[in-house]
């Protein structure tokens, strides 16, 4: 789903930049595969490929044989249209960070419970134990405060 706040680029792109953005996710596929399997795996000679390479734009079917193969080679074309492609049974990072957050409510009540080792103060041996899962609280908040500065951050100018 397109961000709400970002107005998205509706523009067609030209050939030649589709054709760039579509082959950047071929040259990764090569990369990782080898030029010759890669062409055996979406169906095609050698001499296809290169085609493909030098201007001319793949079919359906070869982009989708390529998605079974190297599921980045969409990425750039995508990222374009502010959008990307996740696996449908993919965890929402949300969902992580709910969870994160309950834990460390859950240790921080722990060591200010008044039959905690230091009562309502917490002792150094508390502030230890709870360092890996404050730490990933603080990773987790991090990536949410980027979001923002991306979602304010300006994408495009129009004329």
């Amino acid at each position: 789903m397109a961000d709400p706040t970002i107005v998205p680029n509706n523009g067609a792109l030209p050939k030649q930049q589709l054709h760039a953005k579509i082959m950047r996710g071929w040259a990764r596929a090569i990369d990782k595969r080898g030029k010759g399997r890669f062409a055996d795996d979406i169906g095609c000679s050698g001499t296809g490929l290169d085609k493909q390479l030098s201007g001319s734009l793949p079919s359906l079917e070869s982009i989708d044989k390529a998605l079974c193969v190297e599921p980045t080679v969409l990425d750039d074309w995508l990222a374009f249209r502010g959008m990307r492609v996740v696996a449908e049974d993919a965890i929402c990072d949300v969902d992580d960070m709910q969870l994160l957050i309950s834990r460390v409510l859950v240790m921080i009540a722990e060591a200010e419970h008044p039959d905690g080792p230091g009562g309502r103060t917490i002792v150094p041996q508390e502030y230890i134990a709870g360092e890996a899962l404050i730490r990933q609280l603080h990773s987790a908040t991090g990536r949410w405060l980027e979001r923002c500065a991306s979602i304010r951050r300006p994408r495009e100018v129009r004329a």
